[in-house]
């Protein structure tokens, strides 16, 4: 992974302000790849790319939409999510990249419930 990703990499996601550097991203990656997952699977994945002249975005693109299936090495799962990652490319490395995925679904897979706080209206009329 670490010959993929550019010295200044920055990836967002998949929650609203979580980031992460290159360093950090390598280390996280090793530790789930031999810790936490079995198997991830892309049963369906497809690709496009843009150039985007200006702006604080410039430069060039390549998005990334899949359906994977996750399995997990304590046996839970699997989970099946679908994942957005736009990964941002200067010379042949990924600079940056935002991932985002529906969290919540991937917990009730795993047979998570949420609460609402006490107070709280269902929003539901």
């Amino acid at each position: 992974m670490s010959n993929y990703l550019g010295d200044n990499y920055i990836g967002m996601g998949p929650s609203y302000g979580d980031s992460i550097r290159k360093e950090q991203a390598v280390q996280n990656w090793k530790a789930n790849a031999t810790n936490l997952y079995e198997k991830i699977q892309y049963n369906r994945s497809r690709f496009a790319s843009v150039t985007i002249p200006e702006g604080d975005n410039k430069g060039n693109w390549v998005a990334n939409w899949a359906e994977l299936e996750i399995r997990f090495k304590d046996g839970k799962g699997p989970v099946t999510i679908w994942a957005n990652t736009n990964y941002q490319v200067e010379n042949g490395k990924i600079v940056k990249s935002i991932t985002f995925y529906n969290e919540a679904d991937a917990l009730r897979q795993l047979g998570y419930t949420f609460t609402p706080p006490a107070g709280a209206q269902s929003g539901a009329q």
